[in-house]
Order: C-alpha cells, then sequence, then structure tokens
C-alpha cells in the first residue's frame, strides 16, 4: 500500500510539475526575454492564427513546417528550453540520489503529458469541427478551455504582448499568478501594432510566403 501510494504521489507530482513548467515556458515565450525564441512562437500567434484572423481551420497550421530545427510540430522555442530543464531535473534527482525508478516515472509523466497538453491539445484547439467539442463527456471542458486560449489568441496589453490563459487544458498556475481572463474586452488595435513591430511580424510573413511558392 506504502508503494502504490509512493508511485501515486509521484505521478501526480509529475503532471504539477509538467504544468507548472508549461505554463512558465509558455509565459517565457511572450515575455520578450528571449527575442529570437519568443519570435518563433509569435510566428503561431500573429501569422497563422493572428487576433484578427479564424482560429479554427480544416488542418491544423503547423508554425514548424519548413524549419530545420524541429521535434514533429515542436519548435526549437520549447525544444531549447525543455532540454535545459531536463539537465536540471537530472542534477537535481543525482543531488538527492532519487532512485532511478521515480526519475523514469518522472520522466515518463512529465514528458507525455507537456505533450498532450501543450502540443497535441493546444493543436487540436485549433481544428474545425474536431471530436471533442461534440463529445458529450468531454465538451463542456474542451470548449471552455478552447474560449480561454482563443482569449489568449486575442488579448494584447500595450507592451505588445499577450499576457492571459497561458495554461492549456487546465489553468491552475494562470488562477495562482493571476493570468487568467475569462472574457475578451475590447481589442486593442494599438497594441496589436506594437506586437507587430515588436517581433518583427512584417519579415515572417514574408518568409512564410516565400515559404509557401
Amino acid at each position: 500500500m506504502t508503494n502504490i501510494f509512493k508511485l501515486l504521489t509521484w505521478i501526480i507530482g509529475s503532471v504539477f510539475s509538467a504544468e507548472l513548467l508549461g505554463y512558465g515556458l509558455h509565459r517565457l515565450l511572450h515575455s520578450g526575454i528571449i527575442p529570437a525564441l519568443s519570435q518563433n512562437h509569435m510566428k503561431h500567434h500573429l501569422v497563422l492564427y493572428g487576433p484578427l484572423q479564424e482560429q479554427r481551420s480544416a488542418t491544423y497550421h503547423d508554425a514548424t513546417e519548413g524549419e530545420s530545427i524541429a521535434l514533429g510540430n515542436i519548435g526549437v522555442e520549447w525544444l531549447g528550453p525543455a532540454a535545459l530543464l531536463i539537465v536540471v531535473a537530472i542534477a537535481i534527482f543525482w543531488l538527492f540520489h532519487v532512485r532511478w525508478f521515480y526519475q523514469l516515472i518522472y520522466f515518463a509523466t512529465t514528458l507525455g503529458w507537456s505533450f498532450l497538453m501543450f502540443s497535441w491539445l493546444h493543436d487540436v484547439m485549433h481544428v474545425e469541427g474536431f471530436w471533442l467539442e461534440r463529445n458529450a463527456i468531454s465538451k463542456r471542458w474542451f470548449n471552455s478551455a478552447r474560449r480561454r486560449h482563443d482569449i489568449h489568441h486575442y488579448v494584447l496589453n500595450n507592451e505588445g504582448l499577450m499576457d492571459k490563459n497561458f495554461g492549456i487544458g487546465l489553468f491552475l498556475f494562470d488562477r495562482l499568478f493571476g493570468t487568467l481572463a475569462a472574457v475578451e474586452g475590447p481589442f486593442n488595435q494599438q497594441a496589436y501594432e506594437t506586437a507587430r513591430t515588436r517581433f518583427r511580424i512584417t519579415e515572417l510573413v514574408r518568409k512564410e510566403v516565400e515559404r509557401k511558392r
């Protein structure tokens, strides 16, 4: 019984860790602190699914298409920081002599949950007519989460940053850190222009047009 409880604790803790790290990394990508990483992410937000564009398409528009460094549809802006966090986690486990079995549980759960929420679930939120929006069990949660994700794509502060709803399926840390928004509010056109300048969107659009030729 003790071993089962310990295993469940590690799994739940790993899910909690994945949500926290995903929230933190997503917030970092919107902060502009590391310009190159933020610009990569803003291709998704201001070129493919911008606040003045439709948020749903027949198939997902992949921002990593044509990029040399990507894992499926996960771009370098996610892979680089994630790799660093993995190294840090390994160092911490080594320092505290954590058994290999629990390290395996942690990494399998954290990486699996991160992919499920911040890659797969995120992408299908932009797919029109996806089955989760119609299923009797999932539709209430999915449609609510997707509305909050739409707000994430729409709301801009005066610095041209999208600073609300960094969670995907769960918004625990948005609640804890004050970044949760339930309504859109009026569109900030000036902030939109600021964002386009800040993240050199004209250059990204040009590259996207050239890629499609």
